[in-house]
């Protein structure tokens, strides 16, 4: 039953149906948890459908069960999922470096990624205690095991009293985004319908709404679905959702992105003036390859594109599908760095990348985006206490 569960749980993986497919894989992994594959394809569909919590939680689990054979590419998750918590990724490249299927040189390389990793978390215990450590979610590998996922009890709960709870959540602003993260992981017929109604409704969110458009895919649900968006009906075809329904940065966004980083290249002199406004003033969709590997040599913060994809996620979820086209990748690139920009200095950190163009059009884009993030100033002056907390 457990290979028909796994191949079952691949189908979905290849159309999308990332929901879906993570419930038949951990249906799969409760029948036989030595079952490598759903192991690796369990994780893989938390981490495409953006639930960091979860994949944390398998790798985690994946690590402390010894049996299982070494995967590499269990390794390229967990680098990433517990690239903040040195501890756990410390526990888990070590447990790793003892399992069987990895060779010589890779058991070698854990061991000493484990001993890199736990000298590391010994510093920050040292500087800031491991109880304020714990607060910011740094975790031990066998305490995020330990965190309870919705799947732990959707496949131990009636079904009936999942959808009961799943309806109060439904009805309830401030659980309804759960309850539709909930039902796509549910393949029946009774999730459909109640993601098909958060759609239409105007009640709901607008940001919710479109998850819950989202969430009908990644149940595996196809053909046509409505969405009300600003007093109007949308008919949207899950088969080929246009524009874009993604829970990434959309596509269409990285000529702009791209700009961005050309400017804060230019500024740190990896490219030139002439080079920035060969590429900037044209609508060239794609980087030509000699500038694209000049610009693998820029530094461009990880946390200021943090920023700036979650400004865009959030207005693209607001507003979906009554999104803007990206015609003119300049103005849209200058708001992203007005956005960066405010968020740098906010924080306190400074911002070394010059003055900024002059744009009228980016200022309407940077306000456009900033309508769906209201508290995003708010948000700065939490960031700049927590840095100085941590600074102090």
């Amino acid at each position: 039953m457990s290979q028909d569960m796994g191949g079952l749980g691949r189908h979905y993986l290849q159309n999308d149906s990332y929901g879906a497919s993570a419930f038949c894989f951990y249906r799969a992994i409760l029948e036989n948890n030595l079952n490598g594959n759903a192991w690796n394809g369990l994780v893989l569909a938390m981490s495409l459908m953006r639930k960091e919590y979860d994949a944390q939680t398998v790798l985690a689990r994946f690590a402390l069960q010894q049996q299982l054979p070494y995967d590499k590419d269990m390794v390229t998750f967990a680098l990433m999922m517990f690239q903040n918590s040195p501890q756990a990724l410390g526990q888990w490249v070590r447990a790793m470096s003892v399992r069987f299927g990895a060779n010589a040189e890779e058991r070698q390389t854990f061991a000493k990624m484990a001993d890199d990793m736990e000298q590391a978390y010994a510093d920050l215990v040292a500087k800031h205690g491991e109880e304020k450590l714990k607060s910011q979610g740094m975790l031990s590998l066998e305490e995020f095991a330990e965190r309870k996922m919705e799947l732990d009890w959707l496949l131990t709960e009636s079904v009936d009293s999942i959808f009961a709870l799943a309806q109060v959540w439904l009805s309830d602003p401030e659980t309804v985004l759960s309850g539709v993260r909930l039902l796509c992981m549910l393949p029946d017929p009774r999730s459909e319908r109640l993601l098909r109604r958060v759609c239409r409704s105007e009640e709901v969110d607008g940001k919710v709404r479109t998850h819950a458009l989202l969430a009908l895919r990644w149940l595996g649900v196809r053909g046509n679905a409505r969405i009300a968006k600003m007093g109007e009906s949308f008919v949207i075809n899950l088969d080929d959702p246009k524009p874009e329904l993604t829970v990434s940065v959309p596509a269409s966004y990285k000529p702009a992105l791209d700009r961005m980083k050309l400017w804060m290249a230019k500024e740190q002199g990896v490219v030139t003036q002439e080079e920035y406004e060969g590429h900037a003033s044209t609508d060239e969709p794609e980087l030509p390859e000699a500038l694209a590997q000049k610009l693998e040599q820029a530094d461009i913060p990880g946390v200021l594109q943090e920023v700036v994809h979650a400004v865009i996620r959030s207005a693209y979820d607001q507003y979906y599908p009554l999104v803007p086209h990206n015609r003119g990748a300049r103005a849209w690139s200058n708001a992203f760095l007005m956005l960066m920009k405010d968020y740098a200095e906010g924080i306190g950190e400074g911002w070394p990348y010059g003055e900024l163009e002059q744009d009228e059009t980016a200022v309407l884009h940077r306000n456009w985006m900033l309508s769906a993030s209201p508290d995003f100033y708010n948000q700065i002056e939490e960031a700049r206490k927590l840095r100085a907390e941590t600074l102090g």
